[in-house]
């Protein structure tokens, strides 16, 4: 009994520590700690929990990319961030609408309307978001020895035009913590499309 109660202590003494040599328990942080380009956090993410959250190759030659889903498969929000001035992703086809300022910042907003239903394509406005979908995107300046960052905020399911807006302007950038993000080494299915040449 002594000895599974010493086996146990050791392992409850020794569990704490390679946990956290892991990771900082912030993904963000983490992907910061290996890349050039100034890492944000949302703090609004509409009451959606994040249900992935990858580091994914981009362009030989390129830095990662980020993307993180928060939601299920009906109603949710991705999140898109790379370096600016370099394309990773394709977002699909999509109808441009506007600008929209995110603090300061110039955004374009675009809707997942169909072009070949070319009436209800000329309509399509903001309103419609929430209906089939749409993004937000927009290029950060470069901080602190750090390089600018695109980023693309996407609703899908019922999330309106306002409420990308509030998660995009709820957007912080984090700390560096030390510990590495490990890249997913095979392109992982995204409701982007990964850019391949």
């Amino acid at each position: 009994m002594k000895k599974v109660l010493a086996l146990v202590l050791a392992l409850v003494m020794v569990v704490p520590t390679t946990a956290t040599a892991m990771g900082s328990g912030d993904k963000y942080s983490d992907a910061q700690t290996g890349l050039t380009y100034t890492v944000y956090k949302p703090s609004n993410t509409l009451g959606l929990k994040a249900s992935k959250f990858s580091l994914l190759p981009c362009q030989p030659g390129q830095e990662e990319w980020i993307y993180v889903k928060y939601g299920g498969t009906a109603r949710y929000l991705e999140i898109m961030e790379t370096m600016a001035k370099v394309k990773c992703s394709d977002p699909g086809i999509s109808k441009y609408l506007r600008v929209a300022k995110i603090n300061g910042i110039t955004a374009k907003v675009y809707v997942y309307c169909d072009p070949a239903k070319a009436e209800s394509f000329a309509k399509c406005g903001v309103n419609d978001i929430a209906r089939v979908g749409g993004y937000l995107i927009f290029t950060t300046k470069a901080a602190k020895g750090l390089k600018g960052t695109e980023i693309q905020v996407q609703g899908i399911g019922g999330i309106t035009y306002s409420q990308l807006l509030a998660v995009a302007k709820s957007f912080k950038t984090v700390t560096a913590s030390g510990n590495l993000l490990s890249p997913v080494t095979a392109p992982e299915s995204t409701e982007s499309t990964p850019v391949t040449g």
